[in-house]
């Protein structure tokens, strides 16, 4: 299956409605954005529909899944609870519809990054910080950067997001960092 009608439909009935709706919307930045920098604007725009396929999954799915890809067991650990989907979403979609793998590299990297992101993996990534029912004056300017310098975007959302975390006496993602590193 990889018609994106038929996809759509398969994961409107996978997620809850606001879930479907943060990723059509999702979807349609993506696809603004791979139009900006001259990328293929079908597959952002399918990549930005299948992202959070895995958000909503049980921890007995993501163990289903986890196990049968023989994924690192730490995914699993608690720590890991907002970025498993990610990991797993990216072998959902390779197993179920049969995407490319530039687009399950893509969903890999939309929760944390990583030092290795092409630019179709910085606009997913982007895509997903900025396609928000409620945008608010950060995610504006992540926006309005996005569509200036890519990375500079990139930049600016790691920072930020570092230094909420990081007030909440939380972790920032050693990936993360190393990303935000070489930016």
């Amino acid at each position: 299956m990889n018609d994106i009608e038929q996809i759509k439909n398969d994961v409107k009935e996978k997620m809850s409605e606001l879930r479907y709706e943060h990723s059509m919307r999702v979807a349609e930045e993506a696809r603004e954005l791979a139009k900006h920098y001259n990328i293929n604007e079908e597959k952002a725009y399918l990549a930005g529909i299948v992202h959070d396929i895995a958000k909503e999954f049980s921890n007995e799915e993501n163990i289903k899944w986890v196990k049968k890809y023989n994924m690192p067991k730490e995914l699993l650990e608690l720590e890991y609870k907002n970025i498993i989907h990610s990991d797993v979403g990216a072998v959902v979609v390779k197993e179920l519809y049969g995407l490319e793998d530039e687009v399950c590299k893509a969903i890999k990297y939309h929760t944390i990054g990583d030092i290795s992101m092409s630019l179709f993996d910085k606009i997913i990534f982007i895509a997903d910080k900025i396609g928000r029912k409620n945008i608010n004056l950060e995610i504006e300017k992540i926006k309005k950067l996005a569509y200036q310098n890519i990375d500079e975007a990139l930049k600016f959302y790691l920072i930020n997001r570092k230094e909420k975390l990081e007030s909440k006496g939380e972790n920032f993602h050693p990936k993360a960092l190393e990303l935000l590193n070489s930016l």
